[in-house]
């Protein structure tokens, strides 16, 4: 007897329709099974980056639509878990929202905290600003943080502050950018060096 004429008798045709939607049903059943994701901390290590980017800039905006901040990285690395970017030597620059005048901050590493909207610089951070023509204030410590929602950098670390004319040291500081005001903590020491007067 040929398979054609066993598939004509009705019941041998049910049969195979029954056999056919009980394999239909279970490969059904089968993809609707949640497979557990496989996290990608497990896939890479707990060490290495979820993404990266190549000479990144970072831009930050006032409610008016004015830019007040600019971060630049040549390796930014991401990492979803912490909502941590790591930076390789980031170059920053903070506009003074009344005089327009920039700082500038450049630092060896730096880690940008998304949910607190917080910068940390680590490593010979150095800050300048321009004070007028023909002087530069500039302030370094190892240690700088960066908050952009107040406007404020701080560091609890020692710093050494220069404008051309006077040196001054201290251990923790705190600015506020758009206030041109500074706080010096603790153990704060000046030097002051007179301006020579001009031979008539």
């Amino acid at each position: 007897m040929t398979l054609s004429d066993q598939l004509s008798r009705p019941w041998v045709r049910t049969l195979a329709l029954l056999v056919s939607i009980a394999v239909l049903a279970s490969l059904l059943w089968r993809s609707d099974e949640r497979v557990p994701p496989l996290e990608a901390e497990s896939l890479r290590g707990p060490s290495e980056p979820d993404g990266f980017v190549i000479n990144g800039l970072y831009r930050s905006y006032d409610a008016s639509g004015q830019l007040n901040t600019m971060i630049s990285s040549p390796r930014i690395e991401q990492f979803e878990t912490t909502q941590l970017a790591t930076m390789v030597t980031p170059d920053a620059t903070l506009i003074d929202k009344n005089t327009g005048s920039p700082w500038t901050l450049t630092a060896e590493t730096g880690t940008f905290h998304e949910q607190k909207n917080l910068v940390e610089l680590q490593g010979n951070v150095i800050v300048t600003r321009q004070l007028g023509e023909d002087r530069q204030g500039t302030l370094e410590t190892e240690q700088l943080t960066l908050d952009n929602a107040n406007r404020t950098v701080y560091t609890d670390a020692p710093v050494t502050m220069t404008d051309g004319r006077s040196t001054t040291q201290a251990t923790g500081m705190t600015a506020w950018i758009d206030d041109r005001i500074l706080e010096l903590k603790s153990q704060v020491i000046g030097l002051y060096e007179p301006a020579t007067s001009q031979p008539q």
